[in-house]
Parts: C-alpha cells; sequence; structure tokens
C-alpha cells in the first residue's frame, strides 16, 4: 500500500518536472540529474517500506595520500552541519576512491510531492556544501 503511495507521488513528482518517473521493476529505483550534475537516486525497500535517496558527490582521490587524513577528518566535521545537510549520512567508497551522500526515511512521510522535493532539496544543499567545502579546501589536488 505505502509503495503505492509513493509511485503516486513519485510519477506526480515527475509531472512537474516534465519527466516520467517510474521505479525499475528489478531494482526498484529511480534515477534523474539536477541542474546537469547532481545524479539522484531513490530505492524504495519493500521489506520496510522505506525509501533510501543517495548520490556521488565527487571524487576522493588517492586514499594513500597524506591529504587523505583530512579529507577523512573534513567528512566527520561537515557531518556535524545539521542545519545544511539535515541528516544526510556523507560516507567513502574506498574501493572506487568516491564522496557518496545518502539518506532514508519511512514512505509513510512522502505522501506529498511537496515532502518528496524538500527532501531531495535537503541532498542536494548537503551536496554543493559538501563540494564547495572540498573545492576550497582541497582545491590544488584537483589542478
Amino acid at each position: 500500500m505505502l509503495k503505492d503511495q509513493f509511485i503516486t507521488v513519485l510519477k506526480d513528482f515527475g509531472e512537474m518536472l516534465d519527466e516520467e518517473f517510474s521505479l525499475d521493476e528489478a531494482t526498484n529505483t529511480v534515477s534523474f540529474t539536477v541542474d546537469d550534475d547532481i545524479v539522484i537516486n531513490l530505492t524504495y525497500l519493500d521489506d520496510s517500506d522505506t525509501v533510501v535517496i543517495f548520490t556521488p558527490v565527487g571524487g576522493f582521490g588517492e586514499t594513500t595520500t597524506l591529504e587523505a587524513k583530512a579529507k577523512a577528518l573534513a567528512l566527520l566535521k561537515l557531518q556535524d552541519l545539521a542545519d545544511i545537510a539535515g541528516n544526510v549520512t556523507l560516507m567513502l567508497d574506498e574501493e572506487a576512491n568516491l564522496i557518496l551522500a545518502a539518506d532514508r526515511c519511512r514512505a509513510i512521510t512522502l505522501s506529498s510531492v511537496n515532502e518528496l522535493s524538500s527532501w531531495i532539496e535537503i541532498l542536494i544543499k548537503a551536496v554543493r556544501s559538501t563540494r564547495n567545502y572540498f573545492t576550497v579546501n582541497f582545491a590544488r589536488e584537483e589542478e
């Protein structure tokens, strides 16, 4: 029942953006891009009626460099920016040298397009804040 509600909200959200959104039947996931640079993934977990939202934030670089410790500490520091990132979790995929941002919520709380939009916006703010922080503080590595 909650999955049907989420699918309806997702469809309405897509219509608002002039796009067609539907969950992939095999993965229960829908992906779309915001502002040509933030890939949003929403996955519905049937067992818990929970929706997970996640996105790549950017490259971390090699985890064996001297600067990696500072970057890892920066990720921990950014976790404390609750006013910016809400409950978004920043994590490091060491194998891919990639920073990810993720959150989850019960499907029952996503009963309207406004609620879904607000939740997505929180993730987007967290991604942009994290990217900005890394650009300002670790820009020389990307040069």
